[in-house]
Formats: C-alpha cells, sequence, structure tokens
C-alpha cells in the first residue's frame, strides 16, 4: 500500500511534494506534523473518496520538498508557501485545512491570513507551541530533535520516537511511521523546530472568524488531552471530539472514527 502511495507522490511548481485524489469537489488539505509526512494519511487517501479531493503536502524541507527561505521560520512563513502551493495547484473552492501537531499551528496561521479560503480549519492534536516560554526553554525545544536526528538517524530516530506516536502499535503503523520519518531532514527539522520553539497557537486563534474543530486522541502523551482541554477553555469556540483508542497519530491509529468526525462536520 505504501509503495503505491510513493508512486503517487506528485511536485508542485513551487517545489512541493505532495499526494493528490484529484477528484471531488470538497477538497481536504492534510497538513502533517513535526515527525511525518504526507505518506501519515495513507489511510484516508485509501478510504475517502468522492465527493472528497484529498491533498497532502509534504511541508518545506520535508519529502523532496523545497526548504523554506527563511531559516527562522514562523508559522506564517509556512502559510504564505501553503497559499503558494494551493495557488499553483488552482484550487479555488473554500477548503477544509486538517493541521496535525505542528501542522495544526501552520494551519492556524493559515486561517488567520487566509480565512476567506477556508470553509472549516481542523486541529488534531494540536502542538500549542513554546513561543511564551522562557528563552532557555525555547532552545532546549529548537535543539531537540536535530539533536536527536543527528545522533540517531533516520532508522534510529522511527525506531527511538515512533512507537510514541501511536496507541495502535501494528506492524502497518509502525511501517507508515519508520518510512515518514526516512522523509525527514536535518534543515527541514530545524525549521520547524524553531517554529516549534517560537511561535504559539494562541496568537493566531484569537483572531480567526472561521468554524474550528479539535480531534484529539484519548491515549496522546505528545500532546496529552489535559491539554486540549486547557486550549478549549482559553478558546471556547473550539468544538471538541475526542477518539478512542488513539494516540498522537490519531488519523493512523483510527482512521474509521477520524474519517467518520472529520465528514460529518461538513454538515455541521
Amino acid at each position: 500500500m505504501l509503495n503505491a502511495m510513493k508512486s503517487q507522490l506528485n511536485m508542485s511548481a513551487t517545489g512541493i511534494s505532495y499526494l493528490d485524489s484529484g477528484n471531488g469537489t470538497e477538497v481536504f488539505v492534510f497538513l502533517h506534523g513535526i515527525s511525518s509526512g504526507a505518506l501519515s494519511w495513507v489511510k484516508q487517501f485509501r478510504t475517502i473518496g468522492e465527493p472528497y479531493r484529498l491533498i497532502a503536502w509534504n511541508a518545506p524541507g520535508y519529502g523532496e520538498s523545497r526548504l523554506l527561505a527563511q531559516r527562522q521560520p514562523l508559522a506564517v512563513d509556512y502559510a504564505v508557501a501553503l497559499k503558494e502551493f494551493l495557488d499553483s495547484l488552482q484550487v479555488r473552492t473554500p477548503i477544509t485545512l486538517v493541521g496535525h501537531s505542528l501542522g495544526a499551528l501552520q494551519a492556524a496561521a493559515f486561517a488567520e491570513r487566509y480565512g476567506d479560503s477556508l470553509k472549516r480549519l481542523v486541529l488534531v492534536n494540536p502542538a500549542q507551541g513554546y513561543g511564551e516560554h522562557s528563552a532557555e526553554k525555547r532552545q532546549s525545544v529548537y535543539e531537540m530533535r536535530p539533536q536527536l536526528l543527528e545522533r540517531l538517524g533516520n532508522d534510529g530516530m522511527a525506531r527511538e520516537r515512533g512507537p510514541n506516536l501511536l496507541a495502535q502499535k501494528t506492524p502497518f503503523n509502525l511501517e507508515v511511521v519508520t518510512e515518514v520519518t526516512q522523509g525527514i531532514t536535518l534543515d527541514g527539522l530545524k525549521g520547524s523546530s524553531y517554529l516549534l520553539a517560537n511561535d504559539t497557537i494562541g496568537r493566531y486563534l484569537s483572531a480567526l472568524s472561521v468554524p474550528v474543530s479539535l480531534l484529539y486522541g484519548e491515549q496522546d502523551t505528545i500532546t496529552p488531552p489535559a491539554g486540549m482541554f486547557s486550549l478549549h477553555q482559553e478558546f471556547p469556540f473550539l468544538e471538541l471530539h475526542a477518539i478512542a483508542d488513539a494516540g498522537h497519530l490519531a488519523y493512523l491509529d483510527q482512521p474509521e472514527a477520524f474519517n467518520h468526525i472529520l465528514l460529518n462536520l461538513q454538515d455541521s
């Protein structure tokens, strides 16, 4: 299944590697987290069909995607790259933007800047960012993952950290995690780590006018449910949806439950 999906990766005119189902009038755009890639959404591409069109990018610096020009990017820099990418695909209809973990921070920035392009924003186990923490904490967050990648390599990083992303550690789920970890580059990880360390999702959520749903795995140990409840308390307009028996990669752990919630949001 993964090899078939890899063969379907495309390259945009803006230098972004991506998957595109190519059919459907309702458009979902998927943004992966800091340790993932476009192929993380393989189960959605295999189970969600028309009238939905699915697009998933490899974020700048991931897979074959070009790096951002900025070496110390914030979420808005990824949002601008996403807008250029979608424009290159001539996506005109309002989209449902689905951001997972760090991708949720990028998605929130896109929604704040390009709200007219959105039908709905969906945050999945969002990373909230460390922009309001101390300088020491921000530096520690920035350095942690790149140092881990340099020390362990891609294979070692997949073995050491990959299982923590999952509640359902099936052979296929672990294969997906291993595969997407291969697409992490050091420069790309430095950029996304800088974003995580120095930005915060709250600065974007406070200015949104589009509907926002928040889906979370009840067994997530990376961005635990307690953090989701705190975010909801700060921003009561967030629509909370729990996914049982799911960890950080909730959409991979429990695709049927995740898809059911996601597709039914379109009718609410």
